[in-house]
C-alpha cells in the first residue's frame, strides 16, 4: 500500500475532461468504472488513505479486461479503442507515484483526445479538443514545474499552444489530404437512417421521437413549396408476408430524363451506414462518384460512414419516365387479404385510367373514417384487411402499404418509396434541416399517359402532415418530449449554433484533396509529377525547422543575456587560465554565472546532474565552460 500523490487531482481532472463528451457513446459500466476508480483516488488523496496494493491493481486490470472483451467481443473499431483507453485511464492513477507514471497517465489523456477524431470533427468536438489539450498541457507543466500557481501553468500552456499554431496551419493546408475523416478512418458512433431494405408496419413511426439530423439542404435558387419537399431515398418493389422489400436487380442508368422547373441545391448528408443518397424528387443529376438506377434512386459505391457533400439538380415537372419495373409493380401473393382484393375490384370497376382508380382510392381513405396516429393496434395475419376494415388507424407506412396493395390488386402498377418529407428552415443559415423524425413513405403509380407519378395517401388522411410537418398532423399527447415552443429562445439559440457549426464544417470538410490540389497549383506546384509532392514535403519540413529555430532563438536569448551579465563584473585571473586545480576565483565566477542563469528563469538541470555524479573535474576554465553550456541547453 502507498500514499496518494499530490498531483493526482490535477491528473484526474485532465483525464475526466478529455473523456467527458464520450460518456454517452461508451457503455454505462465504463463510465461508472472511471467514476468509481477516480473517486476512490480523490478520497484517498484528501484523507491520506493508502492506495490499493499491486495485487489488487492486477485483479482490477483483469476485471476491466474481461468486461471489455464481453462488451465488444470481436467488434474491434474506434468505439472499442475508446473503451479500452477509458478502462486504462480509470486504473492508471492508482500507480502515479513516480514522475514517469504521472507522465504516462497524462499521455493517456492526449490519446483520448486523438480518439475523439474517430467519432466527430464538428465545431463542438474541435473546441473540446483544443480545451482538453490546453488543460492537459497545463497539468503537464505543473507536474514538471517548480511549484508555481496553477493560473501561471495555464498561461504557459496557452503560450505553448499559440506557438504551435503556425505549424498546425501549415500542416493543415499542405499535408496531403486523406480520403475520409481527418485521421483517414470511418467515423464511429454515427447516426443510423430510419430505412432498411425491408419496410414493415411501425418501422417509420418509431422514428418520430428521433430528432437526429439526417441531412441539410441548401437551395441555390427558388425554394419549392413545402408540400413538394419529397426527399427520395429507397424504392420497395416486392410485397410478401405483410412487408415490402427492395429488389436487388435494378439496372443502372446513365442519367434521368430532363424536365421543366429546374431546381439546384446542395446536400450535406450525415453518416448512416447505408449506401443510398437522398435527393429531391425527381432527381435530374447525381454525383459523379455515385450511381443512379432505373427506379431513380442514387446509391454510393460503399456505405456512407462519413459526412457527404454533393450538389444536385431536380425537376418539378419531369418528363415521362422509363417503364422499367412495371411488370414487377403488378405482382402480389396469390393468397391473403381477401377483403382488400374485393375493395380493389370495386375501385377498378368502370374506371378507364389509372388516375381514376387512384382518385377513387384517395376518396375512400378521405371519407372512410381513417385517422393518423403513432399508436395503431397490432395487425393480424391479413394486415391490409385488418387496417382497412378494422383498426383504420396508422402512420404513413400503414397507408402507403395498403394503398400500393389496392393499386396492384386493381391491376395498376405501384411501388412504395421511402425517404423524408419537408424539413425545418434555419433562418440564420437559409437552409433546411431534415431530421430522422421527418421520415416518410409514399406510393408511385404507373400510367401510360404520365409514366411514374406520386400518389401519397397520407395527404388524403392528414393533409397537415404535408404542409405543416409532424407537429401539425399528430395530437399533442403523441408529441410529448418534442419541442413544444415553450422555450423559444432555446430553439433560436440551437438554430444559431447549428448555422455556425454548419458553416465551420462546410469550410473544414470542403478543403478536400481537390481543393488542396487547386491551392498548390495556384502556388505553382503541379502535383501530377514527382516534383510537386517533393516540393510540398520540402516546404513542410523547412517550415517546421524554421519555426523551431525561431522558437529556440527567442527562448535562448535570455540565457545568453543572463550569462553575459554574470560574466562581465568579474574578469578572469591568470590563475583561472593556468592548468591545474580550480582556483577560488574560478569557483566564484562559476557560482555567479549559475546564479545569473537561475535569476533569468533558467534551470541548470544538467549541471546539477553532473555535479551529483562527481563528473566535473579539472581546470576552472573547464568547469566554467561546462556550467555555461549546461545552463544554455537546459533553458526553457
Amino acid at each position: 500500500m502507498k500514499q496518494p500523490d499530490k498531483y493526482l487531482p490535477h491528473i484526474i481532472f485532465a483525464l475526466g475532461f478529455s473523456i467527458l463528451p464520450h460518456l454517452l457513446r461508451l457503455p454505462v459500466w465504463i463510465g461508472l468504472w472511471c467514476a468509481l476508480m477516480w473517486g476512490y483516488v480523490l478520497f484517498a488523496a484528501g484523507t491520506g488513505m493508502r492506495l490499493p496494493s499491486r495485487w489488487v491493481r492486477i485483479l482490477l486490470f483483469f476485471a476491466g479486461l474481461i468486461g471489455f472483451l464481453i462488451t465488444y467481443n470481436t467488434r474491434i473499431g474506434p468505439n472499442a479503442y475508446l473503451g479500452l483507453l477509458a478502462i486504462m485511464a480509470g486504473l492508471k492513477p492508482f500507480e502515479a507515484a513516480t514522475h514517469r507514471d504521472r507522465m504516462i497517465t497524462l499521455f493517456l489523456a492526449y490519446f483520448i483526445v486523438i480518439a475523439s477524431l474517430f467519432h466527430s470533427e464538428t465545431l463542438a468536438a474541435t473546441i473540446h479538443m483544443f480545451l482538453s489539450v490546453f488543460a492537459t498541457t497545463a497539468v503537464l507543466v505543473r507536474i514538471n514545474g517548480a511549484g508555481s500557481r496553477f493560473p501561471a501553468d495555464l498561461r504557459l500552456s496557452g503560450i505553448i499552444m499559440a506557438q504551435a499554431m503556425p505549424l498546425m496551419l501549415i500542416l493543415f493546408f499542405l499535408f496531403p489530404r486523406l480520403q475520409g475523416s481527418l485521421v483517414g478512418l470511418p467515423q464511429a458512433g454515427t447516426g443510423k437512417t430510419g430505412f432498411s431494405d425491408r419496410l414493415r408496419p411501425g418501422g417509420i413511426s418509431r422514428l418520430v421521437e428521433n430528432d437526429e439530423v439526417a441531412f441539410r439542404a441548401e437551395f441555390a435558387n427558388a425554394v419549392p413549396r413545402s408540400g413538394a419537399l419529397y426527399w427520395r431515398g429507397i424504392v420497395f418493389h416486392g410485397y410478401d408476408d405483410g412487408s415490402w422489400h427492395r429488389s436487388s436487380r435494378v439496372p443502372e442508368i446513365a442519367g434521368p430524363p430532363g424536365g421543366k422547373g429546374r431546381v439546384q441545391y446542395s446536400i450535406a448528408l450525415e453518416p448512416h451506414d447505408q449506401r443510398w443518397l437522398f435527393a429531391l424528387e425527381r432527381p435530374g443529376s447525381h454525383p459523379e462518384w455515385s450511381r443512379m438506377y432505373a427506379d431513380f434512386t442514387i446509391r454510393n459505391r460503399r456505405p456512407v460512414n462519413r459526412k457527404k457533400y454533393y450538389d444536385m439538380t431536380a425537376y418539378t415537372a419531369p418528363e415521362r419516365a422509363n417503364d422499367w419495373g412495371v411488370s414487377m409493380a403488378r405482382r402480389l401473393p396469390e393468397q391473403g387479404n381477401p377483403k382488400a382484393r374485393k375493395l380493389a375490384a370495386e375501385l377498378a370497376e368502370g374506371a378507364d385510367t389509372a388516375a381514376e382508380i387512384v382518385r377513387r382510392a384517395m376518396q375512400h381513405f378521405q371519407q372512410g373514417g381513417f385517422s393518423y396516429t403513432l399508436n395503431p393496434p397490432k395487425l393480424g395475419k391479413n394486415p391490409v384487411d385488418d387496417f382497412l376494415f378494422a383498426s383504420r388507424k396508422g402512420y404513413c407506412e400503414h397507408y402507403a402499404s395498403a394503398f400500393a396493395f389496392l393499386m396492384r390488386a386493381a391491376g395498376v402498377p405501384a411501388r412504395v418509396v421511402g425517404g423524408y418529407l419537408g424539413g425545418e428552415l434555419n433562418p440564420y443559415g437559409n437552409y433546411f434541416i431534415v431530421r430522422q423524425s421527418d421520415a416518410h413513405v409514399w406510393v408511385e403509380v404507373w400510367s401510360r399517359q404520365k409514366g411514374w407519378f406520386r400518389a401519397d395517401p397520407t395527404e388524403a388522411v392528414a393533409p397537415e402532415r404535408i404542409t405543416e410537418g409532424i407537429a401539425g398532423a399528430l395530437p399533442e399527447e403523441q408529441l410529448a418530449g418534442r419541442d413544444s415552443g415553450a422555450f423559444g429562445w432555446l430553439k433560436q439559440l440551437d438554430l444559431q449554433w447549428d448555422a455556425v457549426s454548419t458553416q465551420w464544417e462546410s469550410w473544414f470538410y470542403g478543403y478536400s484533396r481537390l481543393e488542396q490540389k487547386a491551392l498548390l497549383e495556384r502556388l505553382g506546384l503541379a502535383m501530377e509529377s514527382w516534383r510537386g509532392p517533393l516540393a510540398v514535403f520540402s516546404a513542410v519540413v523547412a517550415s517546421g525547422f524554421l519555426i523551431v529555430f525561431l522558437y529556440a532563438l527567442i527562448q535562448l536569448r535570455p540565457a545568453r543575456a543572463a550569462a553575459g551579465a554574470g560574466h562581465k563584473p568579474d574578469m578572469p585571473s591568470s590563475a583561472e587560465n593556468s592548468p591545474g586545480p580550480a582556483s577560488d576565483g574560478s569557483r566564484s565566477r562559476g557560482r555567479r554565472i549559475s546564479h545569473a542563469i537561475r535569476a533569468g528563469g533558467i534551470r541548470s538541470c544538467s549541471l546539477r546532474s553532473m555535479r551529483s555524479r562527481g563528473s566535473i573535474s579539472g581546470s576552472g576554465t573547464r568547469k566554467s565552460r561546462i556550467r555555461r553550456w549546461s545552463g544554455i541547453f537546459c533553458a526553457g
